[in-house]
């Protein structure tokens, strides 16, 4: 098992939150959101640590100098062995969180992750709401093979890893659930064929999906479907600014999520046949079937907007 980083926790939330080098170009800085976008390349270090394990839950929270992602949550929720959470310049103008996973690490049933989880709205009222926003780097998502062939919206295609998602509880959730709401997974651009592109043996894409449920309460890739929201370049930084809340009209609940991705509008409303009890999100990395995924979020990446009267 790989070595954590002040460890506090090994098993359920309760109380607490759930949850290289640079090839250097020399680029002009475009301005956008008031945040500056960076065209540098960067490059993750390979770990040689990639024995396969059944990784139980572990929080720690980082303590090596500036936690660059406290922003969102200084907890990290790290359910993985090959890799724990890190960050760096990498010789870089930003300062970078990498979350980083790799298959065939599991968490029991579950795929593996290391992610941050953000305060949670729990009353519902309108108005109450949470926003995440940061800029966003994909280096690498899960792919696997034996599914190449299959339509990148069918949901049983393994391909792809979680960079956030929204959850919370219904009225129907087990005590010790907070299920999905819709979560956003990248997937590796295919050809018709089902054949990844690259060039110079380097995915070159990635089309970014909102997974959202058919209906609350229900489980099964049958209760989901897949809606494209945007494509991004390999190792390019894109902004993300999504914000999820409640509308309340007489007896019923809305849980929205709205916003962009890559500018690109991703603005959707949960199933209300059964009303949610609280809305959050979650960021990092999650799911990997096979191979490895690393997803860079870089500092001033953050929650805000949280009103929860």
């Amino acid at each position: 098992m790989k070595p954590k980083l002040n460890q506090f926790a090994l098993l359920g939330f309760g109380g607490l939150l759930q949850i290289g080098l640079l090839m250097s170009c020399t680029n002009d800085v475009q301005e956008t959101n008031n945040v500056a976008t960076s065209d540098e390349e960067v490059v993750v270090p390979v770990s040689n640590n990639l024995t396969a394990a059944d990784c139980p839950q572990s929080l720690y929270s980082w303590t090596n100098g500036t936690d660059y992602n406290v922003g969102v949550s200084p907890t990290i929720d790290d359910r993985s062995c090959a890799y724990n959470y890190t960050q760096s310049t990498y010789g870089s103008n930003y300062n970078w969180g990498v979350y980083r996973i790799a298959a065939p690490d599991v968490n029991g049933t579950l795929q593996t992750r290391i992610e941050r989880e953000s305060k949670k709205v729990n009353k519902l009222k309108t108005g109450n709401k949470v926003r995440f926003s940061g800029w966003c780097r994909i280096l690498s998502v899960g792919t696997v093979e034996s599914h190449a062939t299959k339509n990148p919206t069918d949901t049983s295609d393994r391909n792809g890893t979680y960079i956030f998602q929204v959850k919370g509880k219904d009225d129907l959730s087990p005590a010790d659930k907070s299920p999905a709401v819709c979560l956003f997974i990248a997937k590796a651009v295919r050809r018709p064929t089902g054949s990844i592109i690259k060039v110079n043996g380097q995915i070159e894409k990635f089309d970014i999906f909102r997974e959202q449920i058919g209906i609350r309460n229900g489980y099964g890739d049958a209760q989901r479907s897949l809606v494209k929201i945007t494509t991004v370049g390999y190792n390019q930084d894109f902004y993300v600014d999504v914000t999820t809340g409640f509308t309340v009209s007489g007896t019923t609940v809305t849980n929205y999520v709205n916003g962009t991705i890559n500018g690109e509008n991703v603005n959707w409303n949960a199933p209300n046949n059964v009303n949610p009890k609280e809305t959050f999100f979650r960021m990092g990395a999650y799911r990997c079937w096979e191979g490895s995924a690393t997803i860079l979020w870089r500092e001033g990446t953050k929650i805000d907007g949280f009103v929860n009267n």
